[in-house]
Parts: C-alpha cells; structure tokens; sequence
C-alpha cells in the first residue's frame, strides 16, 4: 500500500506548495518538506502520509509571535567549512530577528572552493551582511 502511486495527486500538490510557503517561518520543518517537494509530480502513499505526519507536527508545535516583543534586530551566522565530501564546497547559513520573530533566514552552498578557514569565513561573513543592505 505504501508504494502504490496517489489516484489523484491534486491534495498532496496543495498541500505540498503550501508546506513550502510555510518553512519561511518554520526552519524546523524545511529539510522534511524539501523531501517531500520533490515528489510533487508522481507522489506515492508514503509521502502523503509523510506530507499528513508534518501538518501533525506543526498542529502540535504552533509557534506564537507577540505584538509586544521589541525591535531589537538579532542576526547569527553559521558556517560548515568544505564538509561536502563530493565537491569540497562549504555551506553558510544566516538569519535575522526583529525582536523574538524571525524575519528573514538563508542557507546556501559556496560558489567556490575555499582554500582556507579565514577566507571561507570572511565569505560568509559578506554573504551576511549583504542581506542587510
């Protein structure tokens, strides 16, 4: 039953586009949904229940954002320096807060291969403050 192909995908297409819009927000559930995103064109029983599973899991980790939080804004960096085993390209990611509420998030890997921790560094350090500009 789990590998039989969906009679009409139209639900799981839905559901899965609007799972996309919703990681802006929700970076806990990002990785999950681009698994699933990618079987949008031939989806199986599996991955609906797995679409089901995640709309389970978000019903039971609302996240409240408060009128009231201040207007600090908060941005934190992270860098994985040539991890990739296939490519030795390394991998930044950044977000910013405006008070408790996440505004704005990226993740992305490096165009060029970085001979050295300090320039890789100093590349996503650009890549990040560039997003404030």
């Amino acid at each position: 039953m789990d590998g039989v192909p969906l009679d009409d995908s139209s639900l799981y297409h839905q559901l899965a586009e609007n799972l996309i819009y919703l990681i802006v927000t929700r970076l806990d559930i990002a990785y999950v949904v681009h698994v699933v995103s990618q079987f949008i064109s031939a989806p199986r029983m599996t991955h609906y229940f797995v679409v089901l599973w995640i709309l389970w899991y978000i019903k039971g980790t609302l996240l409240y954002y408060s009128a009231y939080s201040s207007l600090v804004l908060t941005g934190y960096s992270d860098l994985d320096w040539a991890n990739d085993p296939t490519d030795c390209r390394s991998t930044t990611g950044f977000c910013f807060f405006l008070g408790d509420s996440l505004i704005s998030w990226h993740s992305k890997k490096q165009t060029v291969v970085s001979r050295f921790s300090a320039e890789f560094e100093y590349r996503a350090f650009v890549d990040t403050t560039s997003e404030l500009l």
